[in-house]
């Protein structure tokens, strides 16, 4: 995941501020009052995944007339406009971030914050970023996991949210009527909702509630059967797929390394 900003020239907010009091203070006295496009800023985009991120930004100043909306636009092309794809978020003045799902996988794209009143449109510094990958495998046998030395057939996936004394807000377990082994993906999101399509990264513990929905998933399997090889966690930085299409969810693992023992391949999936 990348993020450039590009900071584009706006009206100097000390300036602004001035007109804005001058009209405030002199009222309708004053005559050929210069007003202005509203004053715009741009959030830095978080929890960029394969298809969706959060985007938002904040309109601090109307310009003198009011903001008849105000909200996001992006394109694969610089700059973005509002002629390009464009979500709407409000009017008058505002603060805005939320999670958009309308992205193509390992693709460049450019997002500004925008408000429009009756003198024209305005817009944010201008970021970058790049969608998250597929995964680079792709499992055709369903609910199978290859875990190195075995496989197993994944029988049960169990959700819980809160998930009880463990990390995060949101855990699930899969298990297999024929093993004695469990994996457990646990993910710290926004509210504790389920995890989105995109490329997660593995970590040992959670920081804060500050990094929730940033694209972390802890990876554990725990085995403590006769003959097993006794379980192991993820060391940050390997990679899980997440697909999620509103009813299922399902998790694909490409030579995902659990401790020294094993080296988890294959998918299985959730169904709410």
């Amino acid at each position: 995941m990348r993020i450039k900003l590009f900071q584009l020239q706006q009206l100097n907010l000390k300036k602004y501020l001035f007109i804005l009091s001058t009209i405030f203070f002199f009222g309708c006295e004053v005559e050929n009052i210069e007003y202005k496009t509203p004053y715009v800023f741009t959030d830095a985009p978080t929890s960029i995944l394969t298809t969706s991120a959060i985007l938002g930004g904040r309109v601090l100043g109307e310009g003198g007339k009011d903001v008849l909306e105000y909200g996001v636009v992006w394109s694969q092309q610089f700059p973005p406009t509002v002629q390009d794809s464009k979500r709407i978020e409000g009017t008058r003045l505002g603060v805005f971030s939320n999670r958009y799902e309308a992205f193509q996988p390992n693709t460049t794209y450019y997002f500004a914050a925008y408000a429009t009143n009756e003198v024209g449109t305005n817009y944010g510094d201008v970021y970058e970023f790049i969608t998250d990958n597929d995964p680079p495998c792709s499992p055709t046998q369903q609910n199978r996991i290859n875990l190195g030395q075995s496989s197993i057939n994944i029988t049960d996936v169990s959700y819980e949210n809160p998930p009880g004394f463990n990390d995060g807000n949101v855990e699930f377990e899969a298990s297999s009527y024929s093993s004695t082994a469990r994996i457990t993906l646990q993910f710290n999101e926004i509210d504790g909702v389920l995890p989105f399509t995109g490329e997660y990264t593995t970590v040992t513990t959670f920081d804060t509630l500050s990094t929730r929905s940033n694209g972390e998933v802890i990876l554990t399997i725990t085995d403590f059967g006769f003959g097993s090889l006794g379980g192991g966690i993820a060391a940050s930085g390997e990679n899980i797929y997440i697909t999620n299409n509103g009813t299922d969810i399902t998790f694909t693992f490409c030579n995902v390394e659990v401790g020294s023992q094993y080296v988890v391949t294959g998918k299985y999936t959730y169904s709410e």
